[in-house]
């Protein structure tokens, strides 16, 4: 008997287990990284499935680009820049509310004959539709962009690029005008590095 006593006191009673909380963790993490999953899912079959259908609709509001640039008005246009002296060729297009006025001008003309002949487009564009009534955003929405550029050639093997000049004009309807020489680096230095690196 006191053997048995010895060995009820060894054994004891199984302690209560706390229960781990483990799997609950393991449950929220999945549902964490589940969700950008199907969201980015959501996203790439939802874009393939429309994948070949155009776009609809405007960027426009109602009351944005009032008043609107006729087809007389380019044409006007067209006929004045054709009229500046030097000018070999005039392209003017409106398309997604921005006038472009492209001028290609004699090849032989200098940085301040191109400068003067942009110049006298922006003026004459401006004679036909007033910057600030077509150019211009007012209280009632956006208005149209303005881009005026002349370049004396187009850089190929007969035309080198160090002595091509393109300077262009641009004014948005959010912006002020600005007068840009893109045949010249705005930072010669840094140019220079880039070369050289």
């Amino acid at each position: 008997m006191p053997e048995l006593k010895k060995i009820k006191k060894k054994v004891k009673a199984p302690k209560s287990q706390k229960v781990k909380q483990g799997h609950k963790l393991v449950w929220l993490t999945l549902i964490i990284i589940a969700i950008p999953c199907v969201l980015v899912g959501y996203v790439l079959i939802t874009s393939m499935g429309q994948q070949n259908q155009p776009v609809i609709g405007s960027r426009f509001d109602r009351g944005d680009i009032d008043p609107k640039i006729s087809e007389d008005q380019l044409n006007q246009i067209q006929q004045s820049l054709s009229e500046i002296g030097g000018v070999e060729g005039v392209s003017v297009d409106l398309k997604s509310a921005t006038l472009r006025a492209h001028l290609n001008i004699a090849d032989d003309a200098s940085q301040d004959s191109v400068n003067a002949i942009v110049e006298d487009a922006y003026n004459r564009i401006a004679q036909i539709l007033p910057i600030e009534q077509y150019f211009t955003n007012n209280e009632n929405g956006k208005m149209y962009d303005l881009e005026v550029d002349g370049y004396n050639y187009l850089v190929d093997e007969a035309h080198p690029q160090e002595s091509q000049i393109y300077i262009k004009i641009t004014k948005t309807g959010a912006g002020e005008r600005v007068v840009d020489i893109l045949s010249q680096p705005k930072d010669q230095d840094l140019v220079n590095q880039i070369v050289r690196g």
